[in-house]
């Protein structure tokens, strides 16, 4: 972005289940990588950059890196 003080911000809700988490109710850590790609998609979606589109184009989207911070535990 030309503008670095410009952010936009998507949001969206993800289901936690049960088998998410460990004993204590705290989601397990490499779930959290799951809810990033939901939210990946449902972004693509509220763009209305649909697979037919992508595919039509021969586009497609990889994700090449990741680097996660973990701040505080994610409870169900």
């Amino acid at each position: 972005m030309e503008n670095s003080n410009h952010k936009e911000v998507f949001a969206t809700k993800v289901r936690i289940y049960y088998e998410d988490t460990d004993s204590g109710g705290v989601v397990y850590y490499a779930n959290y990588l799951k809810y990033y790609e939901r939210a990946r998609t449902e972004y693509l979606r509220f763009i209305i950059l649909i697979k037919a589109y992508l595919k039509r184009k021969n586009l497609v989207f990889a994700v090449s890196e990741i680097n996660v911070n973990y701040i505080k535990p994610l409870f169900r």
